[in-house]
């Protein structure tokens, strides 16, 4: 219950708030991703950390500590995109199924 009220506050002092989508371009979702191998010393895990923009416009981001430990840079490069590119595919879902219901009114 607490954390429902913490977001009701947060929503009701940031109503001004939103994201911008011009109507002249094109729009296209992108990710971008990258990740810190070892940033953790004591534990040995790396950071990820990506965004998803749409029409040049960030909808989503997120850093997080990987849940297992890399054995090279490259491996925990891959574990950043595996990571964002699910976030990509749902917000495209999300995104589809926006269009179809504009569309269907």
């Amino acid at each position: 219950m607490q954390a429902v009220r913490r977001v009701l506050r947060y929503l009701q002092g940031s109503a001004g708030a939103g994201i911008f989508l011009s109507a002249k371009i094109n729009v296209q979702l992108y990710r971008y991703c990258d990740s810190d191998w070892g940033a953790y010393h004591l534990s040995m895990r790396s950071l990820t950390g990506y965004f998803v923009t749409l029409g040049g416009s960030p909808i989503s981001w997120r850093t997080k500590k990987q849940a297992t430990i890399s054995r090279s840079s490259a491996e925990a490069e891959y574990r950043a995109m595996a990571v964002a590119t699910s976030e990509l595919v749902l917000v495209r879902t999300f995104w589809s199924l926006f269009v179809y219901f504009i569309h269907s009114l």
